[in-house]
């Protein structure tokens, strides 16, 4: 008989928890990104489900294939509450950080937590694949989440146009 499928622990902070998904995380993932609070300072927008199908399905691939990804956040009572860590940028030569909350946990400072945490972790596996360099971005009208970056120690680099909504790049040496 095979086994069903187990959720992987990536690591935890106090008040948050990463782990890996599994095929039943799909409707809390398409509740958080049918969300248009959630989704305002994202690229994508709000989401379909068959977009959030792919989403989750491409997690899982990149988990598999890179060992890293954007993975499911949960809090102590280890209900869904976001996601958050990495994918790669565009040239493919960096990891790109990344979190998203659900907006009745914004505010109370989990966001910095689990950027902290995601940074010290991408320091302690870096990936012989990519260069060392951490990138990040935000819209650039999205004060709360510049914050975050500035408080765990990335730099603003410049200014980045296209897609039709001004962006900031940051960089963590």
């Amino acid at each position: 008989m095979t086994q069903p499928e187990a959720r992987t622990p990536v690591l935890s902070t106090g008040r948050l928890r990463l782990t890996t998904w599994l095929p039943g995380d799909y409707a809390d993932l398409c509740a958080l990104h049918s969300d248009p609070l959630v989704m305002r300072y994202l690229r994508s927008g709000v989401e379909g489900a068959g977009e959030t199908r792919a989403r989750l399905d491409r997690f899982r691939r990149e988990q598999g294939e890179l060992g890293w990804t954007k993975w499911r956040l949960v809090d102590a009572d280890g209900r869904m509450v976001g996601r958050a860590g990495f994918n790669l940028t565009a040239d493919g030569q960096h990891r790109e950080l990344g979190y998203v909350l659900t907006p009745r946990l914004w505010g109370l400072g989990l966001a910095t937590e689990i950027a902290r945490a995601l940074v010290r972790w991408h320091r302690e596996r870096p990936d012989p694949r990519r260069r060392p360099e951490l990138h990040a971005y935000a819209f650039a009208d999205n004060a709360a989440s510049r914050r975050v970056l500035v408080k765990v120690g990335f730099a603003l680099v410049g200014e980045v146009h296209g897609g039709g909504v001004p962006q900031v790049r940051y960089e963590l040496t």
